[in-house]
């Protein structure tokens, strides 16, 4: 079996992200007029715009690894589902594109903040070189030595990789190395583009998803679809265990409930008809309901956060550790942020602290309550709540 990569794309609006992805992937440059970003955009609205609105999965297949682009939206209204996207991927790599015009602005700071405390590894990609002014660049430089100059950031070097040095930098760097690697680029011109496609190819997986040995296999959905003569599909990565073909598995949860499913088929993301998918790997499942005569499950009604799995349980009340990574006043009890983790997205409600009160950098174990239905969810894993802009982080230590 190949090794699954997933790589986030992240960095504020209109800084070249899709371009870059489609420039590396599919060996074009582009004609400074969206040609490349054309390939791999997902939804008519999009290529209208030219910007990304959803979480976009493109998918390269080299000798020896299957390389996954996932392509999150840059407009700050769409910042839940970056946040999601972040969290609830399963990301080995964090590549931020930043463009020479504009600099490290907007969704950009942001984007960079959630991979820094979500212990991401950073890759830097600075595009447009060839409408860069001199000055503007050097800014943009000196910005990114102050961020990761900082304690917070991991003290790291900055190294700019050019022709001379990509070979080394290729055999010292590793997930947690003591430098952030640098490209300047340019998508129309190819500036530093075989260079930066030589190191994305060199990139190891460094943290495994799950375990193939857990007997209570887990598949965490992000899309469906309804495709005439063969039925219902949900596409997403297994996060735990193996799915097989013909398992009868439960998917919800709906207002709490699991509704059960037949396994019919299994596809890898390249359309080929595969009999497992287990941890770690991406595809998508043909599901029929059983057990009922009336078919109740629409596609409609599966939403993020949605799961396949053989034995059910959700929460309504968690208790997690927190980190508050900027607030401007102070937080207590019931206080209501958006929970991200994983895949689920809910409005909570803080019942309990173990401060009467906390504030930015301060660290708390924190009750939340679920405001609208149970969700699933599993100790240890990271959360993100966020009001508008994101507040804080922290890992679920209990569930109720």
């Amino acid at each position: 079996m190949k090794t699954e990569l997933r790589i986030a794309s992240i960095g504020n609006v209109d800084s070249a992200k899709t371009t870059t992805i489609s420039v590396i992937s599919n060996n074009i440059l582009d004609n400074g007029r969206g040609i490349a970003r054309s390939k791999i955009l997902k939804h008519p609205h999009e290529e209208i715009s030219g910007r990304t609105s959803t979480i976009t999965q493109h998918y390269i297949e080299t000798d020896n690894k299957i390389i996954g682009f996932i392509d999150l939206a840059g407009h700050e209204k769409y910042l839940k589902t970056t946040a999601s996207g972040l969290n609830g991927c399963f990301i080995d790599y964090a590549l931020i594109t930043i463009g020479a015009d504009r600099g490290i602005i907007g969704m950009a700071k942001e984007h960079l903040t959630l991979a820094i405390a979500l212990k991401l590894p950073i890759i830097i990609v600075i595009t447009k070189l060839d409408i860069a002014v001199a000055h503007k660049l050097n800014k943009i430089r000196n910005k990114i030595n102050s961020i990761f100059s900082h304690v917070l950031a991991g003290s790291k070097e900055i190294v700019y990789v050019n022709d001379n040095n990509i070979y080394d930098i290729i055999n010292r760097y590793t997930y947690n190395c003591d430098f952030i690697p640098v490209f300047e680029t340019s998508n129309v011109k190819g500036t530093n583009i075989n260079i930066l496609r030589k190191f994305i190819y060199s990139l190891n997986k460094y943290r495994a998803i799950g375990n193939s040995e857990n007997k209570n296999p887990l598949f965490k959905i992000d899309d469906t679809f309804q495709i005439k003569g063969i039925g219902l599909v949900v596409s997403g990565i297994v996060q735990e265990g193996v799915i097989t073909e013909g398992d009868i598995l439960h998917i919800g949860p709906f207002n709490g409930k699991f509704i059960q499913v037949l396994a019919k088929s299994l596809h890898n993301n390249f359309k080929q008809n595969i009999k497992y998918l287990q941890s770690g790997q991406c595809g998508c499942i043909n599901i029929r309901i059983i057990n009922s005569k009336k078919n109740i499950l629409q596609r409609n009604i599966i939403k993020k956060g949605c799961i396949l799995i053989k034995t059910p349980k959700c929460v309504r009340k968690f208790e997690a550790n927190v980190r508050i990574l900027h607030h401007p006043t102070t937080i207590k009890t019931n206080y209501e942020p958006i929970i991200h983790c994983g895949s689920v997205r809910q409005s909570a409600k803080i019942t309990h602290m173990s401060h009467n009160l906390i504030r930015t950098g301060d660290t708390a174990n924190v009750t939340f309550e679920f405001k609208f239905k149970p969700e699933f969810i599993e100790l240890n894993k990271e959360i993100i709540f966020r009001e508008g802009r994101t507040k804080g982080i922290g890992t679920i230590i209990k569930t109720y």
